[in-house]
Formats: structure tokens, sequence, C-alpha cells
């Protein structure tokens, strides 16, 4: 959580910085190996300067987008050398064979839900790449969905955003919990359902 903390203050020095933008993407590129609320980052830049918040929403959209295709090719290119564990020790093959026939089944919708709401982003991509997803449906997908939620966040903090930061800056701690807790259940669920 002191991480997460050291993060959110280094990136309040920078968002009132004249490359905010770049600071932004920069951070939100990372969104693979950063293990904190990107969306509370977001708001702190919009918050900082309202008036740039569409180059904000559509620099972390981008970047996001850029992240998600990253997530997509380590899922595809590694399964061959995960996947064998995955399925011996997590999941069951028949469950397996049934996430991606669902997946497949459903792979716009199951991408475009998944990418909006606030479940861990990486789990989506990476699981898109393990099931070999169409890249362009993916693509398609995941830049929609993400400028739709990033978009919201933006004018949210236009109408509402002295509230909603002081709410972030109170509870930020629990916020990252919140977001761990997030990913461990999660992957408990998979792991529940693979069994």
């Amino acid at each position: 959580m002191n991480f997460a903390r050291k993060v959110y203050e280094w990136a309040a020095g920078k968002a009132t910085s004249p490359f905010a933008p770049l600071w932004l993407g920069l951070i939100f590129l990372l969104e693979l190996v950063l293990f904190i609320p990107l969306d509370a980052l977001l708001m702190l830049f919009c918050m900082h300067n309202p008036q740039r918040r569409f180059v904000y929403a559509s620099v972390a959209t981008f970047a996001s987008l850029l992240t998600g295709l990253a997530g997509y090719a380590i899922g595809y290119l590694l399964w061959d050398t995960v996947g064998p564990f995955v399925i011996a020790h997590l999941i069951s093959p028949d469950f397996f064979s049934r996430l991606v026939e669902h997946y497949n089944a459903h792979e716009k919708l199951a991408v475009f839900v998944g990418s909006f709401l606030p479940i861990p982003f990486k789990a989506i991509t990476l699981s898109a790449g393990f099931c070999q997803l169409s890249l362009m449906a993916f693509t398609l997908s995941i830049f929609l969905a993400r400028a739709l939620r990033f978009f919201l966040i933006s004018e949210l903090m236009n109408l509402w955003g002295e509230p909603i930061k002081r709410f972030v800056d109170r509870h930020f701690n629990r916020l990252v919990f919140a977001f761990g807790a997030k990913v461990a259940l999660t992957f408990s669920f998979f792991w529940v359902l693979g069994q």
C-alpha cells in the first residue's frame, strides 16, 4: 500500500506538469504490472486540469488499448508454456474448454463488459489471449469499453471533482486493499470453478 500511495502522490505532482498527458500515458502503459487503482489517477489528473479532461481520457484510452494488446499477446504466446500448468493445477480441462467455448460465443460482449467494469483488466486481456479470441473483435471491444469508461470518469470529475477527490484521498488505502481483494477474488473464483 505504501508503494501505491507513493505512486499516487508522485502522480499528484505530475498532474500539474505541462507534460501531464505524457506522464498519464506512461502510468497507464504500466497497467500490466502496476497494482494501483488507475481510475483514481485519471480522476486526479482531471481534477487538477479539468479543461484537459478529454485529452487525459483519450491518452488513458489509447495507453490502455496498447496495454490490453500486450496482455493479449502475452496470453496468446505463453499459453503453450503456461497452459499445461494452469490446467493441471488451477482449472480442469473440462472447465477450460467450457470457458473457451463461452468466451468465443460471446467474445465481443464478454470483453466489452469485462473492460468497462472495475474487474482486473489483466484477467480480461490475458484470458482473451489464452482463448485466442479474434484480435480485431478484441481490439474494438476494449477500445470502446475503455473509451466509454474513461470519458465517463473525466466528465464525472468535471461535475463532482472535489468531493470525489476528497473521498479518494481519504480512503486511498482502502481502495488499494479493495483492488487487491478484487484480484484475489477473481483468481479464487476461476480456481473454484475449475475444481
